[in-house]
């Protein structure tokens, strides 16, 4: 089912989440293979450029919003794929590259972009739940998971501010103002439920679902909880509070980005 990913439902998804379906620019002044970055050496050594690059403080926060931005330009895409079109998009992760492009006169974010070119899609059949396991445990557990490991273990950070920072990427694609017309909402909020209720801790290669702390219900239907628990130390950076953060009273939430 490899013509999925050609079709304009992919690319459009792919383009909001800015990941380029091809290689990655020459030009660009640095760019490291996902599968890199399981090694803690070479995950290290970008880090610590990437934090000199965004004028992060120290590691764990240089660390905290690479995981942001994984979550963005990786997860939110594959779930998108997941839920809402029925395919189980794969991945090569030796094919999948973090680039920075050159800045131009107006600058520009400093933040990575992702170019992928080894990939294959699988639609979704009768055996849908079944599929849906499997392309759960092949992004977390055996994808991101290991990713996160090496994050937390070269900050050092706790693993629970990088699965929130996953989990900030993906909660909005599931919130109900958010889905389009013509949706199937029921299908929509079973996904979601699964997601971070029902799979396994083994899904994701941990004890317990790392997801369900991070949502509360509402009408008895799962949701993603609109505060923070954690702190992904974005402020350490930037100089102000995001909205979610939990170091803030509610009060002046109105005042923040």
């Amino acid at each position: 089912m490899d013509y999925y990913l050609s079709n304009e439902l992919w690319k459009q998804t792919a383009a909001k989440h800015s990941m380029l379906l091809g290689e990655p620019p020459e030009d660009s002044i640095r760019i490291v293979a996902l599968s890199d970055l399981y090694e803690e050496a070479a995950c290290q050594d970008y880090i610590r450029w990437f934090q000199m690059y965004i004028g992060a403080p120290d590691l764990k926060v240089a660390a905290s919003m690479l995981a942001k931005r994984i979550g963005y330009l990786w997860t939110a895409p594959l779930m998108t794929a997941l839920t809402f079109h029925d395919q189980h998009v794969s991945l090569s992760l030796k094919d999948s590259f973090l680039y920075h492009p050159a800045l131009n006169e107006e600058g520009g974010t400093r933040f990575p972009f992702l170019a992928v070119s080894g990939l294959r899609a699988e639609v979704l059949t009768a055996n849908r739940k079944v599929q849906r396991e499997k392309a759960i445990e092949e992004i977390f557990a055996l994808q991101l998971t290991p990713l996160l490991k090496t994050l937390a273990a070269i900050a050092p950070l706790p693993m629970s501010i990088l699965w929130e920072n996953i989990m900030v990427r993906i909660g909005p694609l599931y919130k109900l103002e958010a889905v389009e017309d013509g949706k199937d909402l029921q299908h929509i909020q079973a996904d979601f439920s699964y997601l971070t209720q029902e799979a396994p801790g083994a899904l994701f290669d941990q004890r317990r679902n790392p997801f369900t702390r991070f949502t509360t219900c509402q009408d008895q239907v799962p949701i993603a909880k609109n505060e923070r628990i954690t702190c992904c130390f974005y402020y350490q950076m930037s100089g102000e509070y995001c909205r979610k953060c939990p170091k803030i009273d509610t009060e002046n939430k109105s005042q923040l980005k």
